[in-house]
């Protein structure tokens, strides 16, 4: 608890600091948060393929909520640990950040929160042209939807960030340990409803797949938004982003004791 509390402390400093470097390196964060955008090719797609009438339960405006809702979601999710971790195992720049006082991690958790600004000033525009292109897409959602989303947001997030952290951590063990996260990434766009909503597979598949991390990575606060899901979501989420938290530590510990067994 102590050490919790002093990474409570300091961690709005920590912030600033990140911050600072993301305006001092904005065009390349604009780049991260632009190549973030495959909800508007997805929508162009799905908005062509109903245009002579529905596909399931969505109809051309029911597609570009859902898209619109897997954009917003998409940014206020989106982490970056995994390259960076990657990067910093595989090339020794870990070892100095291990002299530091504080876990390493912490600080790339800093800078992803503080990209949010950024993340807003690119996303609002896109949605202002969507609102300008279909106004239809734009409704209320109500207040328990509202609330249910922000706390699904945000388990969403600790569940991308976690498992990009558990992904960058196998560079303690595997030399191309990217392998797994592309595969990781092929599967979770197709499970997690980033390339299509999940209602539109078979009622099997959907029913397993819900289970999975997959969703209550992106596809969760996107259906608990559009009043596809419920309180149970949430609960899945939680469940989840405590596993995860447990697998992230002992990935953390295991794979330190290794970085320095091999005199990094």
């Amino acid at each position: 608890m102590s050490s919790f509390a002093r990474v409570l402390t300091a961690f709005p400093a920590i912030q600033r600091v990140a911050f600072a470097g993301l305006v001092a390196y904005r065009a390349e964060m604009i780049i991260w948060v632009l190549s973030a955008t495959l909800p508007l090719v997805m929508l162009s797609l799905w908005n062509a393929a109903a245009a002579d009438g529905p596909l399931g339960d969505y109809g051309q405006v029911e597609f570009a909520r859902y898209f619109t809702v897997n954009l917003v979601v998409r940014q206020l999710t989106g982490a970056w640990i995994v390259w960076e971790l990657n990067w910093a195992i595989r090339k020794g720049e870990l070892s100095p950040r291990l002299l530091r006082p504080m876990n390493p991690l912490v600080f790339n958790f800093a800078e992803t929160v503080a990209a949010l600004p950024f993340r807003c000033m690119v996303i609002v525009p896109l949605l202002a042209v969507l609102l300008l292109w279909r106004p239809e897409i734009a409704f209320w959602p109500g207040v328990p939807a509202l609330v249910g989303f922000a706390l699904s947001a945000v388990l969403a997030f600790a569940c991308a960030w976690l498992t990009q952290a558990i992904f960058g951590m196998f560079a303690f063990w595997f030399d191309q340990s990217m392998g797994f996260w592309t595969a990781y990434f092929a599967l979770w766009s197709l499970c997690g409803g980033y390339f299509v909503p999940l209602d539109l597979f078979p009622d099997g598949f959907v029913g397993v797949v819900k289970l999975l991390p997959f969703y209550a990575t992106l596809g969760a606060p996107i259906d608990i938004l559009l009043g596809r899901a419920g309180a149970e979501t949430l609960g899945l989420q939680v469940a989840w982003v405590l596993a995860l938290a447990a697998l992230a530590r002992l990935c953390w510990i295991r794979g330190i004791r290794r970085y320095g067994a091999v005199g990094a």
